[in-house]
């Protein structure tokens, strides 16, 4: 008996000991913070937290800052990747809130590359009032990123909403483990998790990239359901803030030409315009380009800051005749009157 037990504990010892190596050497060996799967389980441990509302289920802390990517990603008083932000916007600024998911947070991309801050920094310079704050969330959904707003942008009355949305919003609602130890502490066991699900999807169990997009759409999937229910209710959001809503499409970068999605963008697309949206498709801001040339990492294909630059490009010009109605309307983010100008207005005073 005795000697039974020893070998118990010896075996249950080794075991340990060959975990904590495993452990040790993935943190020493593959932690080099690049590496995709470790990344964004540190970005859930923390940058976010969770939200026990089921609409929600996470959200980002307030203060947080971390390296991921090779980036510092730091969020404001509201957990927005953004500067400060006031109640109120001063007399004749333009708000605008830039809603979406972990490429409108600009993963992978420095704060001032990411493309809300290319179009308002574009917009500024060119003299117009307008501010702006950055309300993406890793991993969320439509459902999810109406949610967030009501709670936390809706207040904050901007006169223009950006939905940036992109063919991964359609999924469901998603599963939260309370008492997933191994996913919370150990890296090497996300790598070995991450590793198998790739090695499934290669191979055939689990569907890939395309087939897995393409679900999302088919008639009845349950998310694709909730998604439409939430792109009406932004319509009804925006219209009772007296706001003015886009829809962005963000497409997929690792095939642009021909695009393998068209017919799911068009699906999406007579959504948003069935409720009077505007929705503009950025892919012919990036179809003529190398794929990989757009990506993060050659394995993380979210866009790098040379894809937020095209994507800025193809929101403007939109944004602008936005602000130009918003102008005339409501006197709010009006270009500053040139030089040329005020000197004719002068010349022209009796």
């Amino acid at each position: 008996m005795k000697c039974a037990v020893k070998n118990t504990l010896l075996v249950l010892s080794i075991s340990s000991l060959c975990l904590l190596a495993l452990e040790g050497l993935t943190r020493l060996l593959l932690d080099d913070g690049k590496l995709y799967e470790l990344e964004m389980w540190k970005y859930a441990r923390e940058i976010k937290v969770r939200d026990l509302r089921a609409e929600l289920g996470h959200r980002h802390r307030q203060h947080a800052e971390a390296r991921l990517m090779g980036i510092m990603i730091r969020t404001n008083s509201r957990g927005f990747r953004s500067p400060e932000i006031g109640e109120k916007a001063e007399a004749g600024t333009a708000r605008i809130a830039f809603v979406g998911d972990s490429i409108t947070l600009g993963w992978g991309v420095a704060e001032h590359e990411t493309f809300v801050h290319q179009v308002v920094d574009a917009l500024a310079s060119s003299d117009r009032k307008v501010e702006a704050f950055n309300l993406g969330v890793g991993n969320y959904n439509t459902t999810q990123e109406l949610a967030l707003f009501r709670d936390v942008g809706a207040g904050l009355k901007p006169d223009i909403i950006v939905l940036c949305y992109f063919i991964n919003d359609a999924e469901p609602m998603p599963q939260y483990s309370s008492d997933d130890w191994l996913s919370e502490h150990s890296a090497a066991w996300v790598v070995l998790r991450y590793r198998v699900d790739s090695l499934l999807r290669q191979f055939g169990e689990s569907p890939d990239w395309k087939h897995y997009y393409r679900a999302l759409y088919e008639p009845g999937a349950a998310g694709w359901a909730q998604t439409r229910n939430a792109l009406a209710r932004f319509a009804a959001t925006a219209r009772d803030l007296d706001a003015e809503l886009v829809v962005f499409h963000i497409p997929e970068l690792r095939e642009l030409k021909p695009y393998p999605f068209a017919d799911v963008t068009a699906q999406v697309r007579a959504v948003v315009e069935s409720e009077r949206v505007p929705f503009v498709d950025l892919l012919p801001t990036v179809e003529d380009l190398e794929p990989s040339s757009l990506w993060v990492t050659v394995p993380d294909p979210h866009p790098n800051g040379k894809a937020a630059s095209f994507f800025a490009r193809g929101m403007i010009p939109k944004i602008s005749v936005m602000l130009d109605d918003l102008c005339s309307s409501r006197g709010k983010g009006c270009p500053s009157p040139s030089l040329h100008d005020l000197s004719s207005r002068r010349s022209t005073t009796p």
